[in-house]
């Protein structure tokens, strides 16, 4: 038996188990508090939707660890990297997050990882509140470093456009690009890695890949992942939420925990991006 850490894909501490009949994925929460259970259900939920999940074979309390451990089953082939199988793929994709995307929370935010129980909770009770977490109080806070004055107030009219907005929770995969994509070729074979799941507006895995694209593969493949996904809101509304969510994000890395310099590559990333869908977004 081989065991080893997977450092790419996954935003929680997954090893990969393999023997000599197959591969295991072996996940721990990545608080003491956080109960798989919780991610158990959501995957035995979404596998009886069709959507194709790694489904967990075994949930255990690890006291050594002090965190709560998933087995799981392995997705076949490996993460969208070539952009010649891309339109196949995430056209199928598409299709796919639609159905994840349909399933209702109970609030808005990260799913609370406090064991089964259905609908997923989350952390707040309003569409506003999580619209402004994360983002400074007084305004601008560390902003003001790296946006100009008529930028910040461009982005507080998106800020309380968006707050304002009268939408139902939906479940997203809340850290959705090319990478937890999987296929095998240009045959699309499932998803992975719903460690950031949380309660949003149901188009915000559209707007989290938005946001991020041309990271990983060349700009433009969008359009392919919307032909399948079918029918959401309009370009100006998908542009405002991916701002509000790379702000929130910008914010977070600036904030007490990171504390990253105005002047690291992340930082000024993430702003010249912004700057890009800000011309767009109303």
């Amino acid at each position: 038996m081989i065991v080893e850490r997977v450092e790419d894909g996954v935003s929680t501490v997954v090893f990969r188990v393999r023997t000599q009949a197959r591969t295991w994925y072996l996940r721990f929460g990545e608080e003491p508090e956080d109960d798989l259970w919780t991610d158990a259900e959501l995957h035995a939920r979404l596998l009886a939707a069709g959507v194709p999940v790694p489904q967990f074979v075994a949930v255990a309390r690890v006291p050594d660890a002090d965190r709560w451990a998933g087995l799981t089953t392995e997705v076949p082939g490996g993460p969208l990297t070539d952009v010649r199988h891309a339109p196949a793929v995430l056209e199928v994709a598409g299709r796919h997050l639609r159905t994840v995307n349909a399933f209702p929370v109970e609030g808005f935010g990260f799913v609370r990882r406090r064991g089964p129980g259905w609908p997923l909770r989350a952390e707040f009770a309003t569409h506003e509140e999580f619209v402004r977490s994360h983002l400074p109080d007084p305004w601008p806070g560390r902003l003001g470093g790296v946006f100009t004055p008529g930028e910040l107030d461009r982005f507080a009219v998106l800020v309380a456009e968006q707050a304002a907005l009268d939408v139902d929770p939906s479940l997203v995969h809340g850290d959705f690009d090319v990478t937890p994509v999987f296929c095998d070729g240009a045959r699309f074979t499932g998803f992975i890695d719903f460690g950031e799941a949380r309660g949003a507006e149901p188009w915000f895995d559209l707007a989290h890949f938005l946001l991020h694209e041309g990271e990983t593969l060349p700009a433009g493949l969008m359009p392919h992942l919307l032909r399948g996904y079918g029918p959401t809101v309009g370009p100006a509304a998908l542009r405002r939420s991916a701002v509000l969510l790379g702000l929130r994000q910008l914010c977070r890395w600036l904030g007490p925990l990171r504390n990253l310099p105005d002047e690291h590559p992340q930082v000024q990333h993430r702003v010249a991006r912004l700057r890009e869908l800000l011309v767009d977004a109303g």
